[in-house]
């Protein structure tokens, strides 16, 4: 029997609905089945949110689930790509979960209301989590929050960013692993690190000379930054 998600949301989602601002108004991109805007309102966390995808057939699932939770009020279904059509709309906390660290870069560049508004972003990031955490940082963005949870046998990470306008530089081991994460320490750590060295052993067996070696540097920086979370 399928899971109802607008029941059931899963506890990535319920990570990701904690670090939106009571209050906020909030927008969910790449919505799929409108889980997270339904638990946001049900709960009473915000009173109006915007359901976005950029297909048809989700968004209709979208729409169906709204409907059928009586929200229909205070849930908006949105037809978009990425933040498109959200501007001016007084967006203030937005989150895309489970798309690609690249294409999440890609979305967040093209919307500049999204800095100039100081709209919170709660992004968990499917894959290269370090090539997002590196435009954040690089383009203003401060990330303040991070999370490794398990959910279905996988691990996720949460990322969690408003704009500041402040650059800031970390080391290669730091935006594989996330700052916050690297603080908190523990055994999702550990996990982590074990997941991002395999990931760097792979990628220097085909790699030469200096290339190689600062592979190699960022391995044993990972290793350095885990070791205390490992002896946990």
């Amino acid at each position: 029997m399928q899971t109802d998600r607008t029941r059931d949301p899963g506890k990535r989602l319920l990570a990701a609905a904690q670090y939106v601002r009571a209050g906020a108004v909030f927008a969910d991109v790449g919505t799929d089945h409108a889980a997270l805007p339904i638990l946001l309102c049900r709960t009473g966390r915000v009173q109006k949110a915007y359901a976005c995808d950029i297909a048809r057939a989700p968004l209709e699932a979208a729409r169906r689930n709204i409907e059928r939770a009586g929200l229909a009020g205070r849930i908006v279904p949105l037809l978009c790509d990425g933040f498109s059509g959200l501007e001016g709309l007084g967006v203030t906390d937005a989150a895309v979960c489970g798309m690609g660290g690249e294409l999440t870069a890609r979305l967040i560049g093209a919307a500049p209301f999204l800095a100039r508004d100081r709209v919170r972003l709660i992004l968990q990031p499917m894959t290269r989590a370090r090539f997002l955490r590196s435009f954040l940082l690089s383009a203003g963005f401060s990330i303040e929050e991070e999370e490794l949870l398990s959910d279905a046998g996988r691990q996720y990470e949460l990322i969690v960013a408003s704009y500041t306008g402040k650059t800031e530089e970390w080391s290669e081991a730091e935006l594989y692993l996330g700052k916050k994460n690297v603080a908190r320490g523990g055994e999702a750590l550990a996990r982590l690190a074990a997941r991002r060295v395999a990931h760097l052993k792979n990628l220097a067996n085909g790699q030469t000379g200096a290339e190689k070696e600062k592979t190699e540097e960022t391995i044993r920086q990972i290793r350095a930054l885990a070791a205390p979370a490992e002896r946990k």
